[in-house]
């Protein structure tokens, strides 16, 4: 039901007439639950089996909404809607549900429920005992973003419910959730473990509270070993792959999950740990031991695989382009086929490889003689931990820029003074990928530049001219803010100079009025005049050498889609030292980034085609400093006279028509 509402980002209900009153009615707390992986278990298990999983489900949750004066505003399928007068009310109810849940999957061996909560607070449009509206939609896309056995709330619920005793709020930052152009910061209710209640309450005996610790430890163990063999795949093809990018951003939110579960003693049993990783196992399997499994097995695995994860991801295991970090290149698939296994190979009889373990690199320790370089000594390390880590590339990019958005637009030989460096392994790992073995001599290199003077400001420079050297950066710099632009955009982000908000009744530029790097305080110009609005608008920036800046533009209210059209100037000159690239509509999907042409670009659909764009200005010179100029211009489409085509648009970076002679 979570996906039911408000699923194209509206608000259902009755519309009311023009003049007349909202029927908004008072704050009321509304509270969605729903079972994980009910439709997967009704698949493998049959109807009969999902009926009495759902009966047992709907008792337990009914019986706690009924104790805690919830009154159930719809059920659908597997889902509760619930409203509650207090806040209170639904983080208790909700808690005890997932207790009682817990105590159920205790009592019996059979089949295991777990089941998700979303909670919001807000004022709804009410009408009779229904309710509508973005806080309902909300509550909705919160239930729907949770895991197993989790309860997350929106910041309002927690601050009207305050302080509750045995329960603690944690801060899981913010989500992007379908429907809502901003992010929305979640928090998730933790409570005190049934396991630990029942002992000090004398129902459980220590020998046997041990015995499932002990058990619950081994299989967390074993699920993040699992989990970082996930995170080390690879694409052969596309580093930015989006389908495996997405798949290990939840590898690593359910590897977070588990070890705070086990390390916190929060309300997690060995089932819901177990049907955690299956999807992450399935598709491990397909990876490694495809070309061995019959036909039957592949489907059930290639089946789960799709619905968790998309189709994309399962026709690149199926084509053998996912490596799992062996020494071997996978084999390529016998069929090209979306959907289909690879044939097996020849001799069936074989027994099915074993899911390798990846190699741990023999890198050399941070040379003592550079360790005085702070930007470099850190920069090093974080590489070397980096690649003994397995992690893909791609996953820890999105990690550092997640931590530090405006990474790309600081200097490396500044780095350490802005607490960045440790994410310039990526550059390091750019200058390797260019020249192979390179960080093995990359110090004995630059101390032949300095004459053997390893004082740390003399060997810090030699050092830089040194990686510009290996990597080549003045010709493949620009190519590395591409594929970072790539894995980053539009989630985690990066920090933005500027952008334009465009509005059916407004034009609002958003500018960094301190001009630091880095500082998230905004200044917003709305424009209002419709002259002012359709004039170019100029954002000019000085990149230091190889460091990239980066703006968007966005649709706000705007129903009447627009054209957007750039230009890149340098010093007066035209540029095509930009990439850029476009979101649609759904915020989630991205183009691949394209080099910004000389003479600009035009993208019509702003609002229709778009749901944004991001430019990212680059600056290959490793030397000096540039002065760019970029111009965002935005036009209204052309409408069309009744019966007559409609006349191409004249771009604003179009050059002059030529004199007459």
């Amino acid at each position: 039901m979570a996906e039911e509402i408000g699923a194209q980002g509206q608000v259902p209900g009755p519309q009311a007439a023009p003049g007349a009153a909202v029927p908004f009615g008072g704050t009321v707390t509304i509270f969605f639950s729903d079972i994980r992986g009910f439709t997967d278990y009704t698949e493998q298990s049959g109807d009969e089996a999902a009926y009495r999983i759902l009966r047992e489900h709907n008792a337990i949750v009914r019986k706690q909404i009924e104790a805690f004066g919830g009154v159930v505003v719809k059920t659908q399928g597997d889902s509760f809607m619930v409203a509650f007068t207090t806040a209170r009310g639904a983080i208790l109810c909700a808690v005890a549900t997932q207790r009682a849940i817990g105590q159920a999957d205790r009592n019996h061996t059979g089949p295991r429920i777990a089941i998700g909560v979303g909670i919001n607070t807000g004022e709804p449009i009410q009408e009779g005992g229904d309710y509508f509206g973005s806080m309902v939609n909300l509550a909705a896309r919160i239930c729907a973003a949770t895991g197993p056995g989790q309860i997350l709330i929106a910041e309002t619920t927690r601050d009207v419910a305050g302080r509750i005793e045995s329960v603690e709020y944690v801060d899981r930052g913010l989500h992007e959730l379908k429907g809502f152009p901003e992010p929305k910061r979640l928090c998730e209710v933790v409570w005190r473990p049934a396991e630990a209640r029942e002992a000090t309450e004398g129902r459980a005996t220590p020998a046997a509270a041990a015995e499932d610790t002990a058990a619950l430890t081994t299989v967390v163990q074993r699920a993040i070993g699992l989990l970082n063999r996930v995170l080390g795949l690879t694409h052969l093809d596309d580093p930015a792959f989006g389908p495996l990018i997405e798949c290990q951003a939840k590898a690593s939110e359910v590897r977070v999950a588990l070890s705070r579960a086990l390390s916190e003693r929060r309300n997690i049993n060995l089932k819901q740990a177990q049907d955690l990783i299956v999807p992450f196992e399935n598709l491990m399997t397909l990876v490694v031991e495809g070309a061995t499994l019959d036909e039957q097995r592949w489907a059930q695995i290639e089946a789960s695989v799709a619905r968790t994860f998309g189709r994309p991801l399962v026709t690149a295991a199926a084509r053998g382009r996912l490596s799992a970090g062996t020494t071997e290149k996978p084999a390529p698939a016998a069929v090209a086929t979306a959907g289909r296994r690879p044939e097996p190979p020849p001799s069936s009889s074989a027994p099915p490889p074993r899911i390798a373990v990846v190699e741990t690199p023999n890198l050399p320790p941070l040379d003592p003689r550079a360790a005085g370089v702070r930007w470099w000594s850190r920069a090093y390390t974080a590489w070397s931990q980096w690649k003994m880590s397995g992690v893909g590339l791609a996953h820890a990019i999105r990690g550092e820029l997640g931590k530090h958005s405006h990474l790309l637009s600081v200097h490396i030989q500044d780095s350490a003074d802005q607490e960045v460096a440790d994410g310039y392994f990526l550059l390091l790992e750019h200058v390797e990928n260019q020249s192979p073995g390179f960080m093995r001599t990359v110090v004995e290199r630059a101390l032949g530049r300095s004459g053997g003077a390893s004082e740390p400001e003399v060997l810090g420079t030699k050092l830089y001219e040194t990686l510009v050297e290996g990597g080549r950066l003045r010709d493949t710099y620009g190519t590395m803010v591409r594929d970072v632009m790539g894995i980053a955009i539009p989630h985690p982000g990066v920090w933005a100079d500027g952008g334009v908000i465009e509005n059916d009744g407004s034009t609002v530029a958003v500018m960094r009025p301190s001009g630091f790097v880095g500082d998230q305080a905004e200044r917003n110009v709305e424009l209002t005049d419709l002259a002012e609005r359709m004039a170019d608008h100029s954002f000019t920036m000085t990149v230091e050498p190889l460091t990239a800046r980066f703006f968007f533009v966005k649709p706000g209210e705007l129903k009447t889609p627009h054209d957007l059209q750039f230009k890149l100037t340098v010093d007066g000159h035209p540029s095509d030292k930009a990439w850029y690239l476009t979101l649609r509509m759904s915020l989630l999907v991205r183009s691949e980034p394209k080099l910004l042409p000389k003479d600009g670009v035009s993208l019509p659909g702003l609002g229709k085609d778009h749901g944004g764009a991001w430019i990212g200005v680059f600056n290959p010179n490793p030397d000096a400093a540039a002065s760019y100029e970029l111009v965002v211009g935005l036009r209204p489409p052309p409408r069309p006279t009744l019966g007559q085509p409609a006349a191409p648009t004249k771009s604003p970076f179009s050059p002059p028509p030529p004199s007459p002679r």
